[in-house]
C-alpha cells in the first residue's frame, strides 16, 4: 500500500473515532501544522476555509455540530476511490443521516488529501447536493436533533 493510501486511511480511521467521540484531539495529531481545510459548494457556516491546526479542529467541530450532530445517525461511503495522486489521494463519497420520523438524507460530496511525512497538508472537499441540503434542513429542522 502506498504512503498516502496508509496515511489516508490512518486519517480516515482517526477522523471516524474523533467523531463518535467528539474528540478532534484525536485527528489534530495527524495534520501538519500548515493544514489547510475547505469545504465548498456551500455557504457559511457550512463552508469551510481554515489554516493551522487549532483553526482547523475548530472548524471541523462547528461544521459538525452545526449539521452531522443534529442527527441520531451517519453513515459514510466510498462510492469511487480512494484513487491516488501524486502526494495524496480522491475519493467520492455519500453519508446517509437518519433521524426517527423523518426520512433520510444522503449527503454527496468529493475529497482531495495531500499529505507530507504522513501527515495531512491538505483536504478540499466539494459538497454535490447543496441545495437538497438546505430544503432539508428548512423542512425538518424543528424535528432534528437540536443543535449542541
Amino acid at each position: 500500500m502506498s504512503d498516502a493510501l496508509l496515511a489516508f486511511a490512518k486519517y480516515a480511521e482517526a477522523f471516524e473515532a474523533g467523531f463518535a467521540a467528539n474528540d478532534w484531539g484525536l485527528v489534530d495529531v495527524l495534520f501538519d501544522d500548515d493544514i489547510v481545510w475547505a469545504v465548498g459548494g456551500l455557504p457559511p457556516p457550512l463552508a469551510i476555509v481554515a489554516h493551522g491546526r487549532q483553526p482547523v479542529s475548530s472548524a471541523i467541530k462547528q461544521s459538525v455540530d452545526t449539521f452531522d450532530r443534529r442527527f441520531e445517525r451517519r453513515e459514510p461511503q466510498a462510492t469511487k476511490g480512494p484513487v491516488l495522486l501524486p502526494g495524496g489521494v480522491h475519493l467520492e463519497w455519500q453519508v446517509t443521516y437518519t433521524c426517527a420520523g423523518l426520512p433520510p438524507f444522503v449527503l454527496r460530496g468529493e475529497e482531495w488529501d495531500l499529505f507530507r511525512a504522513g501527515k495531512l497538508v491538505m483536504h478540499y472537499e466539494h459538497i454535490h447536493n447543496a441545495a437538497e441540503v438546505f430544503d432539508y434542513l428548512t423542512r425538518h429542522d424543528g424535528a432534528l436533533v437540536p443543535r449542541p
